[in-house]
């Protein structure tokens, strides 16, 4: 390696007076090494940079916005100036550094001197909020930048788990790297038309991992221009759309990027002080919850958040853990203007800084819409608990329930009483008037029972006709609890002598009932089960519509 333009002894002596931060640095390749720095730069670094490359000491970030001024000094043959920011001590402070190329023989040299800008309060707070969103956002968004040719120049740590590429085996490399062959080369070509016009391309588009397997992604490229209007790079962010919807978004980017990507965000992006108040909302609470960003500044976010969820979130431990942030995944419902409200799944990250040797804590909100997510699940938990032809609680239900009605009367010592009713000769019905006249019975036949019923005791159906009626805290007295069963028996027996009308064929069955009570004829479910299929065999046996307590049988 050749001799540096200048001795280390001379560098120190014309720059380490200076209460600015100076760097020398050479070219080599792409990158920029560490020549020397003066006293005032020891501060930023944890140790001497002298040999690293610019890689070794900044992230992708800071990196990519370094090495494009410096370029641009090169071509341009000029001082360049320009602003950025950096952190010491947990503090941020905002930066103004000129570059100037130098040029000998054999190398070319950046002379880069540093200085800390002096901002307003409001500034200050801007360049805060800005810093904590972009922590709080790479968690879960797969970052990457091309240049304006396509070629990957940068991609966050979200985006080498998820595609399984190293950072190196992208770089250079285009996005053909993770085509999958699933969309259409028209696909590719109207999203790089949209893109070269300087619009905002949106869409899903589905990947294939190092590894030959797929994943599905939200994509957002946006394009990024120079002072003179000029593309230079594509800024892409995806959400990974395989797993269930994974947020939300914390951004690790420049502060030109971070109002891009707020701008054009359908997720509900929210910073509030410790105590709550909003700092600020994404333009997606005006789309999505009719709020207009005037009416929500300044105020208690935890407003929006439905009375069930707040008091959920109030109690969370919402301080930081080690480090500067703590994340806390959530679902919740958040009102709307207009009263309706919706499901979200939100990540909120605590962010911590120091001000002034005064710490200072934000609460970054990232919430995505799952209101129709929600929706069905509910309702596939409704099918799975419930008979599908009649609309009553099912057999699993029934166990998940008498379990927990079981351990509930232990402890306060009360009593169950469970009727096990089956219909007499049902078979005849589906036989003389065919399968669907079957099931049209049985549903008017479980429609008479919740009639007949108070609604504090609860039927489920077994399957086929065969329905069970659980009465909980019916009384410790053996005359008291034999009231209660048999007035229901005999509201039951009224409803159905009334019968009811399909299609003009008048119905009016009977039924045979098998009564157990716990704890007197069983301590466990299947105790009870049996003993109330054994009194119900004996009240068919004494003939139609009758009812047989197990105390009977066993008697």
């Amino acid at each position: 390696m050749s001799s540096p333009i200048i001795t280390q002894k001379q560098f120190h002596l014309l720059y380490d007076l200076l209460d600015e931060y100076v760097f020398l640095m050479r070219k080599e390749g792409n990158t920029f090494v560490y020549e020397y720095i003066n006293k005032k730069a020891d501060e930023i670094f944890t140790e001497n940079p002298h040999g690293k490359r610019l890689e070794q000491c900044f992230d992708e970030f800071h990196c990519q916005t370094i090495l494009y001024h410096y370029n641009r000094a090169f071509e341009l043959k000029q001082s360049v100036s320009y602003q950025d920011h950096h952190c010491i001590k947990g503090a941020t402070f905002v930066n103004e550094t000129s570059a100037i190329p130098i040029f000998d023989e054999e190398n070319m040299y950046i002379l880069a001197t540093t200085k800390k800008v002096i901002k307003t309060k409001e500034m200050q707070e801007s360049t805060y909020i800005l810093e904590s969103y972009r922590k709080g956002v790479n968690d879960a968004a797969l970052v990457a930048m091309t240049n304006k040719d396509g070629k990957i120049v940068m991609v966050n740590e979200l985006f080498e788990t998820t595609s399984k590429f190293k950072k190196e085996e992208l770089i250079g490399k285009s996005f053909w790297m993770i085509n999958s062959n699933f969309h259409e080369d028209r696909f590719f070509e109207q999203l790089w038309e949209t893109i070269q016009k300087g619009e905002i391309w949106r869409g899903q588009i589905r990947n294939r991992t190092k590894y030959g397997s797929f994943y599905w992604v939200d994509a957002t490229i946006i394009p990024i221009t120079n002072e003179k209007g000029t593309i230079e790079k594509y800024l892409t962010i995806q959400f990974d759309n395989t797993e269930k919807k994974r947020i939300m978004t914390e951004l690790r980017n420049i502060e030109r990027s971070f109002k891009l990507i707020t701008e054009h965000s359908n997720d509900l992006i929210a910073i509030t002080d410790e105590d709550g108040y909003l700092l600020y909302s994404s333009p997606s609470h005006e789309t999505i919850l009719n709020y207009e960003k005037e009416e929500l500044l300044g105020t208690y976010y935890l407003q929006l958040i439905a009375e069930e969820c707040s008091n959920l979130l109030e109690n969370m431990e919402m301080s930081p853990a080690q480090g500067n942030q703590n994340k806390i995944r959530t679902e919740l419902l958040l009102k709307t203007k207009n009263g309706s409200a919706i499901w979200t799944d939100t990540t909120i990250t605590t962010v911590q800084s120091t001000v002034d040797d005064v710490e200072e804590k934000w609460f970054v909100f990232v919430s995505r819409e799952i209101t129709e997510k929600r929706a069905l699940e509910d309702q596939l938990k409704f099918l799975a608990f419930h008979d599908s032809l009649t609309g009553l609680p099912n057999r699993r239900m029934f166990y998940e329930n008498i379990l927990e009605a079981i351990q509930l009367v232990s402890v306060n010592h009360g009593n169950i009483g469970l009727l096990y009713i089956d219909g007499d000769n049902f078979k005849e019905i589906n036989d003389q008037f065919g399968h669907d006249m079957g099931d049209r019975f049985l549903q008017q036949f479980a429609e008479k029972l919740e009639q007949s019923v108070d609604h504090q005791f609860k039927i489920y159906r077994f399957g086929g006709d065969e329905f069970i009626i659980v009465m909980e805290q019916i009384g410790d007295y053996i005359d008291g609890r034999s009231a209660t069963i048999e007035s229901i028996i005999q509201a039951i027996q009224r409803t159905f002598a009334e019968g009811w009308t399909i299609d003009a064929i008048h119905f009016s069955p009977t039924i045979s009932i098998g009564v157990s009570i716990y704890p007197h004829d069983g301590c466990t479910v299947n105790e009870l089960l049996e003993n109330a299929d054994m009194a119900l065999y004996e009240a068919k046996k004494l003939g139609k519509n009758n009812f047989v307590y197990t105390s009977t049988v066993h008697s």
